[in-house]
């Protein structure tokens, strides 16, 4: 059992933890300090916790990536809007996951087990699990709903050309450095 209990939370924590950045906090993905590369719309996630570079990014808050969409003020309105009510909803899910742990933890601990309170703990760390999940599907799906099917396909473009760049970066130096047994 608490084997369970320490994947709940492992599968929990990092949710939690991207969930209470400061939304808008992310620089531009131009600048010098550019935000995490797996940052959801409208914030950043701590060090170690990236996402697939593209999934999640500021695109509006991108004033060259904004100009080539010819993205409008209202849209750019409509998906800050957006990020922040599911960033919101993702603190929400996340804290009520966190209660539901602390309430399960609290169960397993007493002397004997209380099978209800136990199950209705459960179902309650499901049911948060299903908010956070669902909440993180729609930040997936908002630009989408925003941008009209001619700048999603540019977006998707942009972003392919974006991964590709960054992985070239990669590759490039990876391959300046000399394998383990060529180094003095």
């Amino acid at each position: 059992m608490r084997v369970r209990l320490l994947v709940a939370v492992l599968l929990v924590l990092p949710a939690v933890a991207f969930a209470q950045t400061n939304p808008g906090s992310a620089a531009p993905a131009h600048s010098q300090a550019a935000p995490a590369v797996g940052a959801a719309p409208g914030f950043s996630l701590p060090n170690g916790l990236d996402l697939p570079k593209g999934l999640f990014d500021t695109f509006w808050d991108d004033p060259a990536m904004a100009a080539e969409l010819q993205l409008t003020a209202a849209q750019k309105k409509q998906l800050r809007d957006a990020a922040l009510k599911q960033q919101l909803a993702v603190i929400d899910g996340s804290a009520d996951a966190l209660k539901a742990l602390v309430h399960i933890s609290a169960i397993l601990d007493d002397e004997g087990l209380d099978d209800a309170a136990y199950k209705q703990q459960l179902d309650s760390l499901s049911a948060a699990s299903g908010k956070i999940i669902h909440e993180v599907g729609e930040m997936v799906v908002a630009p989408r709903r925003v941008l009209t099917a001619e700048q999603y396909q540019k977006l998707k473009s942009l972003q392919r050309a974006k991964r590709e760049a960054a992985k070239d970066s990669v590759h490039s130096r990876t391959a300046k450095t000399p394998p383990q047994s060529e180094r003095p």
